[in-house]
């Protein structure tokens, strides 16, 4: 019998040996093995983002006093201890949307750089959704930090159990259908984003008080 091979999409390449009566998958193994490598890389990339913003964010806060915290640059701006109390409520709806509202399913994966662009940038304005808008939940920027180290350790814990990341789906208010991976992803980018404002509020506020000094 003549050796002949067929490839059967995501099983593998199947082949047929001499003698042979039925295909062999020699090459499923290895392409199992690759599929698995690039979901731990992706876990990876995950990790470290989520790591980079948290210390990202942690740094920005370290410059900011209570005082400073709770000033508004005008009567329609957020406060940082606002953003704050955003950043940490955003992230513990995200995560309790994955743990109890992800259902099977997959998006495009070009939707990851949708994602990229998207969320750091805040020349894309967006309305918070209503259950992550400052409610006043913490009358400190400490108890404000500490509730979104505790939610980003739980976002830490969960992107490193969780063997499915690219095979699960969940709805989000704003960014539509996301994978494990590119709602995880938006987390991480999400504190870089707020990082940044925080940063912003911070400057002008300073700039204002020298100015009134000047």
């Amino acid at each position: 019998m003549v050796r002949g091979c067929r490839f059967a999409g995501d099983l593998g390449v199947y082949c047929l040996e001499p003698g042979m009566t039925k295909w062999k998958s020699w090459l499923r193994i290895n392409m199992t093995d690759s599929a698995n490598i690039s979901a731990n890389e992706e876990r990876e990339e995950l990790l470290t983002l989520l790591q980079r913003s948290r210390e990202r964010y942690l740094a920005v806060l370290a410059n900011i006093s209570e005082e400073t915290a709770k000033l508004r640059l005008d009567e329609t701006s957020w406060s940082i201890l606002e953003c704050a109390e955003h950043l940490a409520a955003a992230e513990g709806l995200m995560l309790r949307s994955w743990e109890k509202l992800a259902t099977p399913g997959q998006t495009e994966h070009a939707k990851d750089q949708v994602v990229r662009d998207s969320a750091p940038d805040r020349q894309r304005k967006a309305q918070a959704p209503e259950r992550a808008r400052p409610t006043g939940r913490f009358s400190t920027l400490a108890e404000a930090r500490e509730k979104f180290l505790a939610n980003r350790q739980a976002s830490l814990d969960g992107v490193r159990q969780e063997t499915g990341l690219r095979e699960k789906i969940v709805e989000h208010p704003l960014a539509g259908t996301l994978d494990g991976y590119q709602l995880f992803l938006l987390m991480a980018l999400h504190a870089e984003r707020h990082a940044a404002q925080i940063e912003e509020i911070a400057a002008r506020v300073a700039a204002g008080a020298a100015g009134a000094h000047g």
